[in-house]
């Protein structure tokens, strides 16, 4: 889960988010230094992954975050389900040969039809 907020009041949200593997990320006014400032230290803090401006244009910083955020947890996702699979599956039986195979020239050759 990727939580996104703008305020101190979401502070106990981004801990919960971030201690069940999920990410946080703070959101701010543009045009406001304060809240810039409080989205820093809330990254200091360790309080969230990142912060960005309340901007979700293709070309802004904050969409650009949460689909890279996206895709790293996807690929978790993935390796986990992988791993959880190759742990349950296991491989299919095979045939045994115990053997070597001998190649024989004696065998008859099967002619064509119209043409032995």
């Amino acid at each position: 889960m990727i939580y996104i907020a703008d305020g101190p009041s979401d502070v106990p949200s981004f801990s919960l988010i971030r201690k069940n593997g999920g990410k946080a990320f703070a959101v701010y006014v543009a045009a406001n230094e304060a809240e810039f400032a409080q989205n820093d230290a809330l990254l200091q803090a360790g309080r969230v992954h990142g912060y960005g401006p309340c901007d979700y244009s293709p070309t802004s910083f904050t969409p650009k975050w949460i689909r890279h955020a996206l895709a790293g947890m996807v690929e978790r996702l993935v390796q986990e389900r992988s791993h959880a699979l190759a742990t349950r599956v296991t491989r299919p039986p095979r045939h045994l040969q115990t053997d070597p195979v001998v190649k024989r020239d004696d065998v008859a050759k099967q002619g064509n039809l119209f043409n032995e």
